[in-house]
């Protein structure tokens, strides 16, 4: 190998070697980059587990108070068809017992 090949093969690894001093940190910048996106959607996952956590416990609860009116509104239910029974039995009461319907009066000429 002459002298000028061997000028010519260091220059060539030379700028390989930059080459890949550059892709290598560019590689590095990329691995930080994406290391730092990951903790934050990290912190952003456990920011919205404590929210869902939250917003569970409020279902929760809202479930038990439409269970509680449930139960109210068919007491009332119940009562109110309590009610229509009585008002019903009162009213066979009444018709039977009331008067004969009159004969209409003639008219004497």
């Amino acid at each position: 190998m002459t002298k000028l090949q061997k000028d010519h093969l260091m220059i060539l690894l030379e700028s390989m070697d930059s080459k890949m001093q550059i892709t290598l940190e560019a590689v590095t910048a990329v691995d930080h980059k994406i290391d730092s996106v990951r903790d934050e959607l990290k912190e952003e996952i456990a920011i919205l587990d404590c929210k869902i956590m939250g917003l569970s416990k409020r279902v929760d609860t809202i479930d038990k108070k439409v269970d509680a009116v449930d139960k109210k509104v068919d007491a009332v239910d119940k009562k109110v068809d309590a009610v229509h029974k009585e008002l019903t039995a009162h009213r066979n009461d009444t018709e039977q017992h009331s008067s004969q319907p009159k004969r209409p009066l003639k008219r004497v000429a």
